[in-house]
């Protein structure tokens, strides 16, 4: 079971195009971790990132020892227009019992979207990707596993959600991602992430299997494709 059979996952830092010229910060303001949850090896924080774009809630799923590697998710529910929803928090509890450690932002994706920008506001998901790089240890400091000719076999980093819009674009929706956008506006180099597309309109798309009842399932084939051991389902 997978959450793409069609669609290429990866993802490289700065490799979408998009200009490295020197851009403005955003402002990811956040308070102390809350611990809230400690079950079947896995301990739950709270944050809230704060800024100029706004107020939104995180919760972290952390492993009890170092993280094998590292999950964002853009959103922590998707509510479908047929009335399906699903609770992508689930998703973030299982990979952790994995041994990942992942940060899910307390937002809802609507499906289908209803214009271009919907699902897509940049701010949120950028600041949570800083406090995960900047709060939580990850083996190896997410660098992948890689082949006798350096391909990637097993990814450190996965982002799970669309593409976003710039901030620093005002007018038009510019697309970027978390990682690309951090890097760039902090003048640091980013880890290689593996993008699984869920909230996109065009290519390819898991937004589906998440409302299907597949979603657990696709568990493992992100455990298989980033720094973790499958776990029962």
């Amino acid at each position: 079971m997978r959450f793409l059979s069609t669609v290429a996952l990866l993802v490289c830092t700065a490799a979408l195009g998009f200009s490295q010229d020197e851009r403005n910060d955003i402002v990811c303001n956040s308070t102390p971790a809350s611990t809230v949850g400690h079950e079947a090896h896995v301990i739950v924080q709270r944050v809230v990132l704060t800024g100029p774009w706004g107020r939104n809630e995180v919760t972290a799923y952390l492993p009890e020892n170092v993280a094998e590697s590292a999950v964002l998710f853009s959103h922590s529910a998707i509510h479908a227009d047929s009335g399906e929803s699903a609770d992508l928090r689930l998703l973030a509890r299982k990979l952790a019992q994995a041994g990942a450690a992942v940060v899910v932002p307390e937002r809802t994706l609507i499906w289908s979207p209803e214009d271009w920008a919907t699902n897509r506001a940049g701010a949120p998901v950028i600041c949570a990707h800083r406090w995960l790089v900047d709060h939580v240890k990850v083996v190896k400091g997410g660098e992948p596993d890689t082949d006798e000719n350096r391909g990637i076999v097993r990814y450190g980093y996965a982002y799970v959600g669309p593409r976003l819009c710039d901030p620093a674009a005002v007018a038009v929706c510019r697309y970027t991602m978390p990682d690309n956008w951090d890097c760039v506006s902090r003048k640091r180099q980013c880890q290689p992430t593996l993008w699984v597309p869920v909230g996109e309109t065009e290519g390819g798309d898991s937004t589906l299997r998440m409302l299907s009842g597949e979603a657990l399932q696709s568990v493992q084939w992100l455990e298989g494709r980033v720094r973790l051991s499958p776990t029962p389902i």
